[in-house]
């Protein structure tokens, strides 16, 4: 069953880890756009769309926590 939650962690753990960073990536992206001035609608929907990249990002590291959890309450099963 660790084998399970450990593959579980990793997967988790890495999607969320490259979500975060694409997500924080395109929101710094989207105020740059809106420090140069461009139509309100273009930064608005690229830093909406970093924002769910991010927050989706926060959600796949948080299984991986659960994961990591779970691992460790079997290692201690006797």
């Amino acid at each position: 069953m660790e084998k399970k939650y450990r593959k579980l962690w990793f997967w988790n753990g890495t999607i969320g880890f490259a979500l975060i960073g694409a997500g924080l990536s395109v929101t710094i992206d989207a105020l740059a756009l809106r420090l140069d001035d461009v139509a309100w609608w273009v930064w608005g929907a690229e830093g909406t769309a970093g924002l769910v990249l991010f927050m989706a990002g926060l959600a796949f590291f948080g299984d991986a926590v659960r994961y990591r959890v779970f691992m460790d309450l079997e290692a201690e099963k006797p």
